[in-house]
């Protein structure tokens, strides 16, 4: 028969380890121990990529066997109850509350970290005479009793097989103590300094059910839903954000600083990593920093160097040539995976625009898009050949075992340079301001260009969403498709409104429905064109192939969402209408004399208006002939769809044209 602790029983636990001297960093300690034992090494990284590291931190702290990642408080640090949070650790804890702690000064005694990344921490040799200070505290209360951390760890578990046929209370909990120092391979010395071993309120028959206590009866959790299967997982991400990833993998975040720019794309990026977990190795995002002196793609992809230290090269030979692996290089490897080739995986460049863009992001410009298109890979690689070979055997020097060294060791023996990997995604955030550089139209062709809006301050305090949101589970399946139609070269064809053509035989769409967008929708390009060509704003190809991979990735999103095809297609205006402000508008900039009113032209036609309508849809630069959109020409705009974004960006910009006599797109 099953036995499991009731919850009065890990109740009375938890109130014997509130009044101690444990500080809440001994739960770090025992993550740490715990995922040492579990993976049988002296090292590991403590991010949710590393499999043992989940793990423990289920068995120790989590409030509920799945930890959700709404942000509610699902974490429970059973040596910290008694401060001003009870005990509960928000959601943001899950991702980086260890790996934070353990890189604190008070820690410096007790661990060292590995120069490999994801960075692996372990213990110094000389630890254990430094673990009282950093572990608890100075006071005069008693030590924590190991039997009650033993009870608090194994509160959802079957103990039956630890303390068999044994009917004695304190002898059950002296069973149950002894098993946690084994699982948690915990040493003499370190019992002594920092726990009480011999005390305990013993654990009776009394204590034991035939079922695990839920935690809602030995924890307050007021307010704290349990997650279920039918619960959407995680914390609601950004559609636009989704949408514009999965059009076109790069993906541009403007807004005053402040607005959440960095937050919403770390958000969807952490989360992911916590949807993966144990079936990638490492972390699936990187954050890079961008610096004010970064003038050549070296701080990316790093370079090749003959001044080294020394090693062997797998054949015998010393030699000294070297390559400075970057951080960017790592997750492009462990993108390449073939663990991990389904899985998004997510560069996230901050203040992109600190330095010029086209200098250092020049190869990531010209490849992102030729790596699945150009057939021969050495004419899309963004490191030959060569100087992977040497990248493959630093790294197998490094941890042979890691994902980036499987991947280089791979592509080395199939004789393959490195190319960019279809399930990479790449996010830059932006400040504009006497500080930072404009894009050049080179970039903003390749890029969705997403506007992160200050909200007011009664709108933050009543947490008003700034846009709309899908689950996390809808987020990832877009993606995922899109690194399949990215992997299978989807939408190389001369007609870019072919892209959507799929919506009819794969989502149900109507095809006179379809006909009549596709229709809006070109008739909608053409004025757009024809109003801006003659202020130097044209677009070409591209930007017409990317707003028809938006609309597909829009009414996907609808149709996934529950909105039946028919109703999903009543709102392709709202799709074009974020596609046009994401591609065509942000590349308008000029002084007055250059755009005179041909944003104040262009917000009409988007209306619906045409040349002689009040306000027109037409302009006139100097003594050149009117630019103006004819009656038959005009656009009709469906009832409630009236290109809501982009007439009111347009309004704006024309306003501040005025004002300014410049504006751009980014302010």
């Amino acid at each position: 028969m099953s036995k499991y602790l009731t919850a009065a029983r890990i109740k009375a636990g938890i109130a014997a380890l509130e009044d101690t001297r444990a500080k809440g960093s001994l739960l770090e300690f025992l993550l740490l121990k715990r995922t040492l034992a579990i993976k049988g090494e002296v090292s590991a990284p403590l991010t949710l990529g590393e499999q043992a590291f989940s793990r423990a931190l289920t068995e120790l702290a989590a409030v509920h066997d799945q930890i959700d990642m709404k942000g509610q408080r699902q974490v429970f640090n059973v040596f910290a109850s008694d401060d001003s949070k009870g005990g509960f650790r928000a959601g943001k804890y899950v991702s980086n509350g260890p790996g934070s702690t353990v890189i604190s000064n008070p820690w410096q005694t007790i661990v060292e970290f590995s120069g490999t990344k994801p960075r692996k921490v372990g213990f110094k040799a000389s630890y254990l005479d430094n673990l009282e200070k950093p572990l608890l505290k100075a006071a005069s209360e008693d030590k924590p009793k190991l039997p009650e951390v033993a009870v608090w760890n194994y509160r959802r578990t079957d103990i039956e097989s630890i303390l068999g046929a044994e009917a004695d209370p304190a002898k059950r909990a002296g069973l149950l103590r002894a098993h946690f120092e084994s699982d948690y391979n915990l040493s003499t010395q370190e019992i002594a300094t920092l726990f009480d071993a011999a005390g305990n309120l013993g654990i009776a028959d009394t204590d034991l059910q035939d079922q695990p206590a839920a935690p809602e009866e030995y924890l307050n959790l007021e307010g704290v839903t349990k997650p279920s299967a039918t619960d959407p997982v995680g914390m609601p991400c950004s559609l636009d954000l989704v949408a514009a990833l999965a059009a076109k993998p790069f993906v541009i975040l403007t807004g005053a600083s402040g607005t959440g720019k960095s937050r919403s794309t770390l958000r969807l990026a952490e989360q992911l990593q916590e949807m993966y977990e144990g079936q990638v190795d490492g972390n699936i995002f990187q954050l890079v920093p961008v610096g004010p002196d970064w003038t050549s793609p070296k701080r990316l992809i790093g370079f090749r160097t003959p001044f080294g230290q020394s090693r062997q090269t797998a054949d015998g030979k010393d030699t000294n040539e070297s390559y400075e692996i970057t951080d960017t290089l790592r997750i492009i490897l462990r993108a390449c995976n073939p663990a991990s080739t389904a899985i998004p995986h997510f560069l996230l460049f901050d203040e992109m625009n600190l330095s010029h863009v086209e200098r250092y992001f020049a190869p990531f410009l010209s490849l992102m898009e030729a790596s699945s298109i150009v057939e021969d890979s050495d004419n899309a690689a963004i490191i030959d050949s060569r100087s992977l070979q040497v990248i493959s055997e630093l790294l197998n020097l490094e941890d042979p075992d890691s994902a980036e060294a499987k991947s280089a060791k791979l592509l080395v023996s199939n004789e393959q340079p490195l190319r960019l990997p279809p399930n990479l995604f790449y996010l830059g955030t932006v400040n504009i301001d006497e500080t930072t550089y404009m894009f050049s139209p080179k970039v903003l062709d390749r890029a969705h260009v997403l506007e992160v809006k200050a909200l007011r301050p009664s709108e933050y305090v009543a947490g008003v969403p700034q846009e709309e949101e899908i689950d996390l589970a809808l987020a990832n399946q877009l993606l995922r498709e899109a690194i399949d139609d990215r992997d299978a070269g989807e939408g190389r064809t001369s007609d870019p409104s072919k892209i959507v053509d799929s919506l009819v035989a794969k989502h149900g769409v109507e095809q006179a429905d379809l006909d009549a967008a596709k229709q809006f929708t070109l008739r909608t390009l053409e004025g757009c064109f024809k109003l801006l060509s003659p202020v130097g704003f044209e677009f070409a190809f591209r930007i017409n192939k990317e707003v028809y991979a938006y609309l597909y990735v829009w009414i996907k999103a609808q149709i996934a969402k529950g909105a039946i095809p028919s109703d999903a297609m009543k709102r392709w205006t709202d799709g074009l209408d974020r596609a046009l402000f994401q591609k065509v508008l942000p590349k308008i900039h000029g002084n007055r004399s250059a755009l005179g009113d041909s944003l104040k032209a262009l917000h009409s036609f988007l209306g619906g208006a045409h040349a002689d309508a009040v306000p027109p849809a037409k302009y006139t630069l100097g003594a050149e002939a009117a630019t103006r959109i004819e009656h038959a020409d005009a656009i009709a705009i469906p009832m409630g769809s009236e290109f809501k974004l982009c007439r009111a960006k347009l309004a704006e910009m024309h306003g501040r044209l005025l004002s300014r006599n410049y504006v751009s797109f980014v302010k």
